[in-house]
């Protein structure tokens, strides 16, 4: 089939990425298959210098651009920003970064030490309008994620990754935010392993993007989910139709699912995931019948959580570990 993504231009967006972002770990872990009723391997986007996945894509967009840029602006939760940040100062190019000021303290304090300035909007306002007049205004060259397919590139070398290390697999579960991360992904399970079933996961809480599947055309709605990185209001309209050329599936999960399966991977695999970073799993333990011994993966895609949303994770850790299991619905 033809997929949004060719081959050629992962593999080629792999030559261009940091080595530090790449060849991630791939986590199998018995009790988790155990308590999932499947075989589950995750792929493990956490340990590195953002940690997230979002270091790939942003790599390999500030490394393809022909002439390189002064400055960039761009708009982010969060884990993209730390990506634009650390490939914008590692090239001696200026970053400026817009998000909404009831961002995560941590994510913010992230993009701050590496380098960028980040200034605030009030939630409700549009910030990416302020973004993008920010960027007229200053000469600067607007970054949209979702919206180049170097980004979307970059993110399928982790498809890459999973089909070498995992082998055949029944279904490949990805978390849609933009869109940039399953359009990547997707394009190369597609094209190499096309028996492999790709899943979206979207938050239901944060619905834009699975209105806009539906309708084929971009639909707003509020994002209220604690995953911001799946927090999209209004989807790009070509993200719509890349994201809708990959995936066989749609599944939504709910915000207690979230925390459940970040409970779940911190007491299982010792793995610290954010909300979005979970949602993977999260989806697989509201929806057990449909995996069923099934052989899948999942990313962990980032693990930069808010302290009382890791706290609670833990609460809910050690209380299953005194007799109490996750809820499996058939």
């Amino acid at each position: 089939m033809t997929t949004p993504i060719i081959e050629a231009d992962i593999a080629g967006a792999r030559a261009l990425i940091d080595p530090v972002f790449l060849d991630s770990p791939l986590v199998q872990q018995e009790t988790i298959d155990e308590q999932l009723g499947c075989k589950v391997a995750l792929k493990v986007e956490t340990l590195n210098p953002i940690r997230s996945f979002k270091g790939r894509g942003t790599e390999a967009l500030m490394a393809s651009l022909h002439s390189k840029p002064a400055h960039v602006v761009t708009t982010s939760s969060g884990n993209f920003g730390q990506g634009v940040a650390r490939a914008a100062t590692r090239r001696g190019i200026r970053s400026t970064i817009f998000s909404a000021d009831d961002i995560n303290p941590g994510k913010l304090a992230a993009m701050q030490r590496l380098g960028a300035e980040v200034r605030l909007v009030p939630v409700g306002e549009d910030f990416k309008a302020a973004a993008r007049q920010a960027a007229v205004a200053m000469g600067a060259f607007y970054i949209e994620d979702g919206d180049h397919p170097e980004i979307a590139a970059g993110a399928g070398t982790i498809g890459m990754e999973i089909i070498r290390q995992a082998g055949v697999l029944d279904a490949v579960l990805v978390q849609i935010g933009d869109g940039a991360l399953i359009t990547g992904i997707g394009s190369w399970i597609k094209a190499t392993s096309p028996g492999t079933r790709v899943i979206g996961v979207t938050a239901k809480s944060a619905p834009a993007m699975r209105k806009s599947l539906a309708q084929r055309k971009p639909v707003s709605a509020t994002p209220r989910t604690i995953a911001d990185g799946m927090a999209i209001d209004t989807p790009i309209a070509s993200s719509i139709n890349a994201v809708a050329a990959v995936i066989d599936d749609i599944i939504e999960v709910e915000e207690d699912a979230l925390v459940d399966a970040m409970a779940l991977l911190l007491r299982e695999a010792s793995l610290v995931a954010e909300p979005s970073g979970a949602a993977g799993v999260a989806a697989i333990l509201r929806n057990g019948e449909m995996f069923r011994t099934l052989k899948v993966a999942t990313i962990i895609t980032g693990g930069n959580t808010r302290p009382e949303l890791l706290a609670e994770a833990a609460a809910r850790a050690k209380k299953r570990v005194h007799g109490d299991k996750p809820e499996i619905v058939a």
